[in-house]
């Protein structure tokens, strides 16, 4: 069985709004995100914050557009202050059992579907702790993780990361070359929305 998780509880103070509910093609922002986790993996758990019933509904109205709502769940009750990896862990929780874990933050939409297959199948069908895409030399997203270190990612402290966790499997990590510049573009910024607003025309 191979998951995915999708980070969508962290702050938007640079954005001035909730980044991860902003337009997109005919949808949203977390919508992109989850059209790829949708169509990677085969159960989808979107971490969100507390009490955040905006995200929320967008994750579920962009689940029933893409009729992924039996494989998307929304996990609530994350705190939005202690940083990205308390997300992954509150995540990684619902994929016990897993052969394979998809990590995708929810403010890189432009992501191709052939990357996140890539780094999925490196692991999924060989003996890879993890799988990292490169383009041009540099790392992007989603990290794909093996489930027989879930329970190594599980009590590592809240304040980890991910970057120590696969500094420590450097031999067992494998850096996956990929043709898409979508997965490096984050969005933190209104001009980084305006930038990937200009690319998703060329996306998909």
């Amino acid at each position: 069985m191979t998951a995915a998780v999708v980070l969508a509880a962290g702050h938007a103070d640079r954005m001035g709004s909730n980044k991860l509910v902003l337009p997109l093609g005919p949808g949203s922002v977390i919508g992109w995100v989850l059209e790829v986790a949708a169509g990677s993996a085969d159960a989808v758990y979107v971490v969100i914050g507390l009490h955040d019933q905006v995200t929320r509904t967008a994750v579920e109205q962009a689940a029933r557009g893409l009729g992924a709502s039996d494989k998307v769940e929304v996990v609530e009750g994350v705190p939005y202050d202690p940083g990205m990896f308390i997300s992954v862990q509150a995540g990684l929780r619902r994929c016990v059992g897993a052969d394979v874990v998809l990590v995708f933050p929810g403010d890189i939409p432009l992501v191709s579907p052939a990357t996140a297959v890539a780094v999925r199948d490196a692991v999924l069908h060989g003996v890879a702790d993890a799988a990292v895409p490169v383009h041009q030399g540099r790392r992007g997203h989603p990290i794909a993780v093996s489930g027989r270190c879930i329970p190594e990612l599980l009590g590592m402290s809240e304040r980890a990361n991910l970057r120590q966790f696969l500094e420590a499997h450097t031999a067992k990590t494998l850096l996956v070359p990929v043709d898409d510049a979508g997965m490096l573009l984050d969005m933190d910024t209104p001009e980084d929305y305006a930038q990937v607003l200009a690319r998703s025309g060329e996306e998909r």
